[in-house]
């Protein structure tokens, strides 16, 4: 790698900057290598240590984090936004000025959201919990640029879980990233970002009246799902089966005569028994 001299990129120290949540102020002019743009880089999408979230918690699934590279970087660490953002409505002059978050947010983060809508990602980290957290990482060949990164929304049994999509510069350094003079000038290609989750729990409904007007109808009642195929009532309420009571009449009838004619027999059996001990 060839070594000259440049200048600080204070776009990318503004980026990086509000992305690590570090100080931000004002970076003298110094000398630093260039960066490497058919270099390697690693991107590592990981829950932060003090997260207590449930999500931190508890999930055990896998979360996919699609990344787009919005603009590339040129040696000097200036981002150009990528051909397919070009009139999208992204303005990265904003990171010239020290911006916060919402800034980034408003003149970045969202329209690189809308223009991303539909487009297949350049790259795909899939995180899942190892070692206690959650975590996940890609390697990605010519990497250098500036990439927003969107996880995608999970659950489980008890919650919705979406998260904050934002963006990323590859490479970086130490110098960038803390604004420390003498803190080392190095660009890093492996770089890291936390994903930051939001919960929703679940909500079952429960109907007021559990019993279904179609025949196929589910009916949910408290956590147990009962599929109906005949509109029966669960409670009260007679059933419409169609049938006549006709048939149902003459099983009585029949029943009743049958009970008679045990009755009969058994008179019967008790007189012949009177005339024998005659």
């Amino acid at each position: 790698m060839k070594f000259f001299g440049i200048k600080k990129n204070m776009l990318a120290f503004a980026l990086v900057a509000v992305i690590a949540a570090c100080c931000t102020g004002t970076i003298d002019v110094c000398a630093a290598e260039s960066v490497n743009t058919d270099a390697t880089v690693t991107i590592t999408a990981q829950v932060g240590k003090d997260d207590t979230s449930v999500f931190a918690k508890s999930f055990e699934g896998t979360v996919d984090i699609n990344l787009y590279k919005i603009a590339v970087v040129d040696e000097t660490g200036n981002p150009i936004i990528s051909d397919s953002y070009q009139n999208c409505g992204i303005d990265i002059s904003v990171l010239n000025n020290s911006p916060k978050v919402a800034d980034i947010e408003k003149n970045i983060v969202e329209p690189a959201v809308k223009a991303a809508s539909g487009k297949t990602a350049d790259a795909v980290i899939t995180a899942s919990r190892k070692d206690g957290s959650i975590s996940g990482q890609i390697s990605i060949a010519n990497g250098a640029g500036i990439y927003l990164y969107v996880p995608q929304s999970v659950s489980d049994e008890k919650n919705n879980y979406s998260f904050v999509p934002y963006i990323i510069f590859a490479p970086t350094s130490d110098y960038i990233v803390s604004g420390v003079a003498g803190a080392d000038e190095t660009w890093k290609y492996d770089v890291s970002f936390i994903i930051k989750p939001q919960e929703t729990p679940i909500i079952v409904e429960i109907p007021d009246d559990p019993t279904p007007t179609h025949g196929d109808e589910i009916v949910h009642w408290g956590e147990d799902i009962i599929e109906m195929e005949s509109p029966v009532p669960l409670f009260g309420g007679n059933p419409k089966t169609g049938d006549s009571i006709i048939p149902m009449l003459a099983c009585g009838i029949g029943l009743l005569f049958g009970l008679g004619l045990i009755a009969w027999y058994f008179s019967l059996l008790g007189k012949n028994k009177k005339i024998v001990e005659e």
